[in-house]
C-alpha cells in the first residue's frame, strides 16, 4: 500500500508541492483523494483546517480515523474531477499561506498562554484555537484566582517570552508528536506552529472569565510579515 507523507507536521511553512495522486473513489456521495506528499492540515487539536487547491479546484481536507490519511474532496462543479485526479496523477497542491500562518500563530500562541498559566495551580481541560475565538479552559478546583491580577501578569510573560524568540521545536515522545517551546514546557500536538515565539505579533489577552468552576483565558495573536 502506497505511504502518505505529512509534509505539515515538518514544515509549517510548505505552502505548496508537485506531488502524485495515490487514492481516489467515492465517499458519501462525493469524490475523495489522497496525495503522496500532503500539505494540507485538517481540522483538530482546537485548531481550524486549510484551505487550497489541488489542480486549481478548490478542496476540503479531513483525517481518516482508521488509516491516519488526510484526504481532499474536491469541490463540486469543477468539470470532469474524476479524470483530473485518477490514481497516478501528478498535480500541483497549495494551500492559503496567510492563513496557515494566522493557524499556526494562533496554536502557538495558545500553546504559550498555557505553559505559563498552568503552573498557578490550574489544570488544563479545553482549547480552541480559531480565529476570534481562541481560549484555553482550565478546572479551577477551588483556586481563587484575581481576574485582573493575571491578565496584568501574563501579559506581561507573554511580552518577554516573545521578546526572547524562544524556539519552538517538533519531537517525538512514546510515539506521538511533541512541540516544546524552550525552557517552558512541552506538549503532545499535531498542529501547526512557528519556529520561534518572535514571529508572533499582537499576542493579547482578550479575556479572563471565571463561571462554574471554569476559567477561560481568551486571547488573540497574529504572525508577523517577516516569514
Amino acid at each position: 500500500m502506497a505511504q502518505q507523507r505529512q509534509l505539515y507536521l515538518d514544515d509549517t511553512y510548505a505552502y505548496d508541492v508537485e506531488t502524485e495522486v495515490v487514492s481516489a473513489g467515492g465517499h458519501s456521495g462525493a469524490l475523495r483523494i489522497a496525495l503522496a506528499d500532503n500539505i494540507f492540515h485538517p481540522q483538530g487539536g482546537g485548531q481550524p483546517d486549510d484551505s487550497g487547491w489541488v489542480a486549481d479546484v478548490p478542496v476540503t481536507p479531513v483525517r481518516d480515523g482508521e488509516t491516519g490519511w488526510v484526504f481532499l474532496t474536491p469541490a463540486p462543479g469543477a468539470g470532469d474531477t474524476e479524470a483530473s485526479f485518477a490514481e497516478g496523477t501528478r498535480v500541483r497542491a497549495r494551500i492559503d499561506d496567510e492563513q496557515r500562518r494566522l493557524h499556526a500563530a494562533l496554536h502557538t500562541a495558545g500553546h504559550l498562554v498555557d505553559a505559563l498559566v498552568r503552573p498557578r495551580g490550574l489544570r488544563h481541560i479545553g482549547n480552541n484555537h480559531f480565529p476570534g475565538q481562541a481560549r484555553i479552559e482550565y478546572e479551577l478546583n477551588g483556586v481563587e484566582i484575581d481576574k485582573d491580577g493575571l491578565a496584568e501578569s501574563l501579559t506581561a510573560e507573554l511580552e518577554k517570552a516573545i521578546a526572547e524568540a524562544l524556539p519552538v521545536t517538533m519531537g517525538e515522545r512514546d510515539g506521538r508528536r511533541t512541540i516544546t517551546i524552550e525552557g517552558l514546557a512541552t506538549e503532545f500536538c499535531g498542529g501547526t506552529h512557528v519556529i520561534h515565539l518572535g514571529l508572533l505579533a499582537e499576542v493579547t489577552v482578550r479575556s479572563i472569565k471565571a463561571k462554574s468552576g471554569r476559567l477561560k483565558v481568551g486571547y488573540a495573536a497574529q504572525h508577523t510579515a517577516r516569514f
